[in-house]
């Protein structure tokens, strides 16, 4: 009895050994057969196949490739006789049903393949996947009068929109539209749920031009009885083609039937600024500003709101050949050089619309952003300081995030100059780095002690900064600029050289404040009050630069001469080129004084920029 055990094993190693040698000599028969059957030995690969399947019936691999032999070497007798043998044994699978009528079918038995399809249908008349599988094998072989009866059988046996959403991919396939599209229109108002990938497919379709008049047409009929599901699409259709305006009617439409939602409203308004729909993307933030929305929703209209102002605010556009000023340098840049195309009617309405939900509306950092945005477009753009301030000092109180909450602070900074309140600003501005010591915070301490005519405090604070500021910081060239500007223009000149650079700053406040023409009559009277000054040829460039920002072309060309013999006179010969090639639209004359350059400056800093530009100039000419 001990010896059991051990018969036992040796029996089970050798029944093991058995079958793997024999799922062995399968695959390698299969393999070969395979073979035979690309090189269209059907003969021989149908033998081994064969052979396969009788030693192992329920071997799907050998199943499927004998199916597929018999259908590509056509012999559709044997398929038949092998899938009606198939049959016998696996009576409920409806996939045989649907490849024995085919197979009858392709040997020309058409009577009996709509018997084996129809006993299929009969047998399994509440079984979608067959009505499917018929639909999908009609369809192949043009049988319009069949798919219309199993359709009709099918949608009283499961519901008026059974495969709608098939019979729209077949219809589409084969470009019949209108069809197509009653099969999409039936799916959407029964499954609400498929809406997404049937809307698409809709919109597909409108690419084709005899598609898109009739999913208008359509679209429109339908969605007078079923607004709520079927206007989106229609509204999304119209947007695709660049049809703002009807979509935004028929999203309007939707909306006053009943059916706003504040994601979908809110996304297509989003879509409208995107598209540079700006009048429509107002009014679209606008409508939804009006409606009951929920606080976060609400936060994101007045950004929207906001951002579409933003959008439509331009940088002023500079085609300046060479840097001329310090308009890059940090404690130089204007903050005013934009433009915006909003009339300034719309503009105030909707600001007053904007401020009026933002004071209602609960602390958040997103409400914080749309106070943020909202008081830039007053400082920036209506230029109204008072406004802008007290938006600034709100959005401050609505907990914004750490990076927002650093320009909000420098802002203010800026507001309270421009107001003339410098004073105001620096004691604002001490507060804050008292409390949170931001580099940021103090370079704005420096420029606004510059500008208000304190340079002298200026110049410690930025001696105490480049005393530690380290070479990789991103403002490490702009705090060694104006540590040079100072040293230069202040620092080392007398008395009367040190006067001038204070009037000089209070020009450089004027334009601060917006107040462009003051800041260039303030230049002119420093050129008469003090000409004898080192200063005089920035001055004199810095009122060129003024003038042609008061579009007085003439009158700058007249005081740049004065800039011949000084340090910077090819920044001066190079502006006079830039006026008559980009102004007068005089390209002789501007390569007269561009070539001043390489023959006179040769040593310029500019001489091979001015080189590469002559090349561009000659090159448009030829």
């Amino acid at each position: 009895m001990k010896y059991l055990p051990h018969r036992f094993l040796i029996t089970a190693v050798i029944i093991f050994c058995c079958l793997t040698a024999a799922q062995k000599e399968n695959k390698a028969s299969l393999k070969t057969a395979q073979m035979l059957e690309r090189r269209g030995d059907w003969d021989s690969a149908i033998a081994i196949y064969t052979d396969i399947f009788n030693n192992n019936r329920e071997n799907y691999r050998v199943v499927r490739s004998l199916k597929n032999i018999y259908r590509k070497s056509q012999r559709y007798q044997d398929g038949i006789q092998f899938l009606r043998s198939r049959l016998l044994t696996h009576p409920n699978d409806i996939q045989l049903y649907v490849e024995l009528g085919e197979f009858h079918f392709l040997n020309d038995q058409i009577d009996e393949a709509k018997a084996v399809w129809q006993k299929g249908l009969t047998s399994f008349q509440k079984n979608q996947s067959y009505y499917r599988f018929l639909l999908s094998i009609y369809g192949k072989y043009g049988l319009d009068d069949e798919i219309s009866l199993l359709i009709n059988k099918g949608r009283q046996q499961f519901g008026p929109a059974f495969l709608s959403q098939d019979l729209g991919y077949f219809y589409q396939a084969r470009r019949v539209y209108d069809r197509a599209l009653d099969e999409y229109i039936l799916n959407l108002l029964y499954n609400p749920r498929q809406s997404a990938s049937i809307s698409r497919r809709i919109l597909t379709m409108s690419d084709e031009p005899e598609a898109k008049q009739l999913i208008e047409t359509k679209l429109s009929e339908a969605g007078n009885q079923h607004p709520k599901i079927l206007l989106p699409t229609l509204a999304d259709h119209y947007f695709k083609h660049r049809q703002y305006s009807n979509a935004y009617d028929t999203y309007f439409a939707w909306a006053e039937a009943g059916f706003f939602d504040d994601h979908k409203w809110l996304t297509f308004a989003k879509n409208l600024r995107k598209e540079g729909s700006y009048s429509l993307a107002n009014d679209a933030y606008q409508f939804a500003l009006q409606q009951r929305l929920r606080p976060q929703a609400t936060g994101q209209a007045l950004l929207g709101l906001a951002k579409t102002f933003e959008d439509q605010i331009i940088p002023i556009e500079k085609r300046d050949i060479i840097p001329y000023f310090f308009d890059n340098n940090l404690f130089f840049k204007d903050p005013f050089q934009v433009y915006s195309s909003i009339s300034p009617k719309h503009l105030e309405s909707s600001l007053n619309l904007y401020d009026s939900i933002l004071v209602s509306l609960p602390k958040s950092s997103l409400i914080a952003e749309a106070h943020f945005r909202l008081a830039e477009i007053q400082y920036r753009i209506v230029q109204d300081f008072d406004k802008a301030l007290k938006t600034y000092k709100t959005a401050l109180r609505q907990k914004p995030k750490p990076d927002l909450y650093k320009r909000i602070i420098l802002r203010i900074g800026d507001v309270l100059l421009a107001k003339g309140n410098a004073a105001e600003a620096i004691a604002f501005l001490d507060s804050m780095y008292h409390w949170q010591k931001m580099a940021v915070i103090r370079h704005k301490l420096i420029q606004i002690h510059l500008f208000s005519g304190n340079p002298d405090t200026a110049l410690t604070m930025l001696n105490s900064i480049i005393s530690t500021i380290s070479t990789l910081d991103k403002s490490f060239n702009d705090v060694m600029e104006l540590q040079d500007i100072l040293s230069y223009h202040f620092q080392r000149v007398n008395h009367q050289g040190k006067d001038a650079f204070k009037a000089f700053l209070r020009a450089e406040l004027y334009l601060r404040q917006q107040k462009i023409s003051e800041a260039g009559e303030h230049l002119s009277y420093l050129l008469d009050t003090y000409p004898n000054v080192g200063l005089v040829p920035l001055v004199t460039l810095r009122r060129a630069l003024i003038l042609l920002r008061l579009n007085q072309p003439e009158l700058a060309l007249e005081i740049i001469p004065a800039m011949e013999k000084t340090p910077i006179a090819d920044k001066g010969i190079i502006l006079s080129g830039q006026i008559y090639e980009q102004i007068y639209n005089n390209r002789r004359k501007a390569l007269e004084y561009y070539l001043r350059i390489i023959n006179e400056h040769p040593q310029s800093v500019f001489s091979e920029p001015i080189r590469y530009h002559i090349r561009q100039l000659k090159e448009t000419e030829s």
